[in-house]
């Protein structure tokens, strides 16, 4: 084990987590505490509070209120994005279109022989054999 255990363990207890003085319990030792250890304050005082931020009192979904807050592409940038795409996309149809054409010709014919074959396999496994 690392040598930081029990001040994990410590600080799971002091935060709620566990409610026992859990590296007592691991090392068979009497407990030196029940229950959760009393929170140690910082030293300039109590915690400074956080603006805006607020805790749930109960565990729900809580969406923002603030609609304009979403961040929005232009318009200008989603069509500059598609003439950029389907300019790449006819040029490089242009340059492999030796290697395009055979490959699309050829795929009706290779999906037709699969089936054809799953077929012949299917009904060769219910007839009878000589």
């Amino acid at each position: 084990m690392s040598a930081g255990w029990a001040n994990s363990l410590d600080m799971l207890a002091q935060s709620g987590v566990l409610d026992f003085d859990a590296p007592a319990y691991v090392l068979g030792q009497p407990p030196r505490y029940v229950g959760n250890p009393v929170a140690v304050p910082p030293l300039g005082g109590n915690p400074p509070k956080v603006l805006g931020f607020e805790q749930p009192t109960v565990d729900e979904f809580k969406p923002s209120q603030d609609k304009n807050n979403i961040v929005k592409t232009p318009a200008w940038k989603k069509w500059f994005f598609g003439i950029i795409a389907t300019g790449t996309l006819i040029f490089a149809g242009y340059k492999c279109k030796s290697k395009l054409i055979p490959f699309v010709k050829d795929i009706p014919k290779k999906v037709s022989n699969f089936f054809s074959d799953g077929w012949k396999k299917l009904t060769g496994l219910f007839k009878k054999k000589p």
